[in-house]
């Protein structure tokens, strides 16, 4: 039997959609429809997940539950780098003040974006506050029509804001307004910081506190 990485491309799709939706059970087909996967991919990722005794499904009928939903997190957010599995362009905004500068998304209508690591922990558990701002886009053309509406300047590295275009999975499922402004999932965030530099592990704590206690009233 064919080893599945369930933490990349489409499965991390189908991982994402049961980590954000927990403790909701899904029937094999309906999981593909929201992760936007093929129905049999679905299924072999149900299958490794129940291996893994990840997940459960009394029979072929039965719908899907997830039975270790924090084990399953964090050895996804422990695998992935956020840093290293994404893409950046980078730019330097002169607004100095990290809250005021994000703020300026509010107005900003058309353009798909969602606010992540420390930038994305301000809004949701404030704990650290950062020095630069990362922000997924669907693409370099979205970022540079960003650059051009906020006035930014494009730099090659080191800039303070980071547009992060993910090359695998949908980083955007689950965001949701904070504050006026689009944020990535809790479960995005999580992954995203666990292993990000510069005090990402703290945050990340703090936001896997929060998915504890919703899990925990929820089921």
């Amino acid at each position: 039997m064919a080893i599945v990485n369930l933490f990349a491309g489409k499965a991390s799709d189908i991982i994402r959609v049961l980590l954000v939706n927990y403790p909701k059970t899904w029937t094999i087909r309906d999981l593909a429809k929201e992760a936007t996967a093929a129905l049999g991919w679905t299924s072999k990722v149900s299958t490794a997940l129940i291996r893994e005794r990840m997940a459960i499904r009394e029979t072929e009928r039965a719908e899907l539950k997830l039975m270790a939903p924090l084990d399953l997190l964090k050895k996804w957010a422990t695998i992935n780098n956020f840093v290293a599995n994404t893409r950046f362009v980078e730019y330097y905004s002169r607004e100095e003040d990290i809250t005021k500068f994000m703020s300026q998304f509010k107005v900003k209508k058309g353009l798909e974006y969602a606010f992540t690591a420390l930038a994305g922990a301000l809004l949701v558990a404030p704990y650290v506050r950062p020095n630069n701002v990362h922000v997924y886009v669907r693409s370099e053309e979205v970022a540079k029509k960003w650059a051009n509406l906020l006035n930014l300047m494009p730099v090659e590295e080191n800039g303070n804001v980071r547009f992060a275009i993910a090359e695998t999975g949908d980083p955007f499922y689950g965001a949701r307004k904070i504050d006026g402004v689009n944020v990535v999932s809790d479960i995005q965030l999580y992954v995203d910081l666990l292993n990000y530099p510069a005090r990402g592990e703290e945050a990340a704590s703090m936001i896997l506190k929060k998915i504890e206690s919703r899990w925990k009233k929820a089921d």
